[in-house]
């Protein structure tokens, strides 16, 4: 803020954007000046603030301000710049909330790394990212920078309207000495800078030496990104500012980019531009039609989903018009997304239902799960026979711990769920089911998903990358512990190891088990694990969209609500992600929920701890059926575990082990 030193004011630019702004909104009531009044803020503040900084006849240059306008030239934009909004009438340029949050971004993170801004239509990043080009070449030396667009018209547009309109309304004196001002560059002899307009292509700027390039509507080019990266990036300098901004227009170049990790990425909902309201009465009518339940389903339900976080009516209005002026309603999703998925997901052939998934992506978003790992001791132990001799081994892991660790491979969405009676005994646990996908390439990742057998809701999920896979399969054991001895199956194609570590090494007894015909016998046999073949991938698919078509709350994990919305119908007919994205925990869950038949549906009765009394005098020996009671607690069975395991594996001997 500014502050006084004897009867001397000491001004910054940010003081003077302040007062440009209280004039503005205020006006000047004691001179009869009224707010926003334009000619009283271009014949008085802007021209106060330029003799502020640049001096007069009388006063020379403000050093300081000088050099805080050359170290952060964008503040040009608010302290003097013009735009023409969209009731066509001229205003100061101020920031609305979306550029806002873009200068912060800007201002952080400077150049180097390129920023990717997906975005709805008309939020007014072209106007800003052209006003803070404009505003380096006039207040930098030897600054060079360019705006590449689709199409010609685009380009002529952007120079116009946007660049030259801002120096045509520019003060005098804020004005460079220009050499010349053609129909796609201006450039500033004395101080050696520049900006150009272009249309987009393979070649564009293998000539020049860039400090800032800015790819409007790069989701649109007819020509591979990469294409053009080979030429523009060679051009621009180490901390070049590279910004491509687009609204998204499906799977492409520009999708790629959003998900490669390499640039800043940065996602505007159309609700955070303040223009974007209604108050008319069609608007309102609109409105209350889909909150009557009048309209159709699809805006029915997107308008109570809007409301729901919060939007206010005006808002709702706004989007309720927008809405019905589209004939291709599903343009509204790509033209104005509620998330980034829905924005390049709108015009694809998504397998699952992609306005639900949508929704519930918006209302989970937020949630964090607790992330961790396990920890624990691997005890051997060797298997003799009757004469003593040793015939094998078996493992058992000790002091089993979760850990919470940031990056951590688990994810918990849910603890393990249980009843207890008026004593705070756990008198029934809930049973679950672990569904396992493992790495089938370098690229692909190890997956899990524990999902309650009662409900079918996601309690739990694992994802990783790159990992041993005995390590693998000793998490999803812990894990499958931890959710009261979860039923397990893990897919078997393209690794064995993980289903034999668990089953055979450390004699877990609850493993989902498939049929298979043996020809050498001509039997069916009974096999370990999960087998996805050309016959049952289709299966689970179907059964995990219906089973997310009921539920759609069902999956609280981000990343596999991500997964599900790029999961998609190909050409070819086959179900699977788009190109380069990733399907590992969407087949752990359709896994998961096919696996379900073999564990029991309702809750498992748990008997109480041992009485001492009966560990002296009977050895402890009631298991089997010897019923009991405790407090009113139902009649159970025990079974080591404390769990009706149902039907599922055994501890004997499985057959099939060398065949799967």
């Amino acid at each position: 803020m500014a502050s006084k030193t004897g009867t001397a004011r000491v001004w910054t630019i940010p003081d003077m954007i302040a007062k440009r702004k209280l004039r503005w909104e205020q006006g000047y009531p004691e001179k009869g000046i009224q707010p926003h009044d334009i000619a009283y803020d271009q014949e008085v503040i802007v021209p106060a603030a330029v003799v502020e900084i640049l001096g007069d006849e009388h006063t020379p240059p403000n050093a300081a301000l000088v050099a805080e306008i050359r170290e952060r030239p964008h503040l040009l934009i608010e302290l003097a710049f013009t735009v023409v909004d969209k009731d066509k009438r001229t205003v100061p340029f101020f920031l609305n909330e979306v550029q806002a949050d873009f200068v912060r971004v800007y201002e952080e993170h400077g150049g180097g790394r390129p920023y990717v801004i997906l975005k709805g239509r008309q939020q007014g990043f072209t106007t800003l990212i052209t006003a803070i080009q404009y505003a380096n070449a006039i207040a930098l030396r030897n600054f060079e920078g360019i705006t590449l667009a689709n199409e010609k018209p685009n380009v002529e547009t952007i120079f116009n309207e946007k660049a030259r309109a801002l120096h045509n309304r520019l003060h005098p004196r804020l004005k460079p000495r220009t050499k010349y001002n053609s129909k796609q560059e201006l450039y500033f002899d004395k101080l050696g800078s520049s900006w150009r307009a272009a249309v987009a292509s393979p070649d564009v700027g293998r000539s020049k030496t860039l400090q800032f390039a800015h790819l409007s509507e790069a989701a649109l080019f007819t020509f591979p990104l990469s294409e053009l990266q080979a030429g523009l990036l060679q051009a621009c300098t180490a901390k070049a500012v590279v910004i491509y901004e687009s609204t998204a227009k499906g799977f492409n170049d520009f999708k790629d980019l959003w998900d490669g990790g390499s640039c800043i990425n940065l996602f505007y909902e159309w609700w955070r531009t303040s223009e974007y309201r209604y108050n008319d009465p069609h608007s309102l009518q609109l409105l209350a039609e889909a909150e009557s339940g009048v309209a159709d389903v699809w805006l029915c339900e997107r308008i109570a989903m809007l409301k729901g976080m919060g939007l206010d009516r005006e808002q709702l209005a706004w989007y309720c018009n927008k809405y019905a002026g589209y004939l291709d309603k599903s343009l509204i999703r790509q033209e104005y997304p509620c998330t980034p998925e829905e924005a390049f997901i709108a015009s694809g052939d998504c397998v699952f239902d992609v306005e639900a998934l949508t929704q519930q992506l918006l209302r989970v978003g937020s949630v964090k799960p607790r992330v961790g790992e396990f920890v624990y001791r691997r005890i051997k132990t060797q298997i003799k026979d009757a004469r003593g001799e040793v015939i094998g081994e078996e493992w058992e892991l000790c002091d089993v711990e979760f850990r919470d660790k940031p990056g951590g491979l688990i994810r918990i969405h849910e603890e393990p769920l249980v009843k207890t009676d008026k004593q705070g005994h756990v008198t029934h646990r809930a049973p679950y089911v672990l569904g396992g996908d493992t790495a089938g390439t370098g690229e692909d990742y190890f997956t899990g998903k524990i999902v309650s057998n009662m409900t079918g809701r996601t309690a739990a999920t694992v994802q990783i990358q790159r990992i041993d896979e005995d390590v693998y399969a000793e998490q999803m054991l812990c894990l499958a512990r931890m959710y009261h001895d979860a039923l397990i199956g893990i897919e078997t194609n393209y690794s064995r190891q993980p289903m034999r570590l668990i089953a055979q090494e450390y004699r877990y007894p609850k493993i989902y088990m498939r049929e298979r015909f043996d020809k050498t016998y001509n039997e069916t046999a009974q096999v370990p694990g999960f087998e996805t073949t050309p016959t049952t991938r289709p299966i689970i698919i179907a059964g995990l969209v219906r089973a997310l078509r009921e539920d759609p709350a069902m999956e609280p994990d981000v990343p596999t609500l991500k997964e599900l919305l790029t999961f998609v119908k190909k050409e070819n007919g086959r179900q699977e992600a788009v190109e380069g994205g990733h399907d590992d925990l969407v087949l752990a869950l359709a896994i998961a929920h096919q696996i379900r038949g073999q564990q029991v549906t309702d809750w498992m009765a748990v008997e109480p701890e041992r009485d001492p009394f009966f560990e002296k005098y009977f050895g402890g020996n009631r298991g089997g059926n010897m019923a009991y009671f405790d407090d009113g607690a139902d009649v159970g069975s025990y079974d080591g575990g404390g769990n009706d395991y149902g039907s599922g594996g055994g501890l004997g001997d499985y057959g099939g082990w060398d065949d799967i």
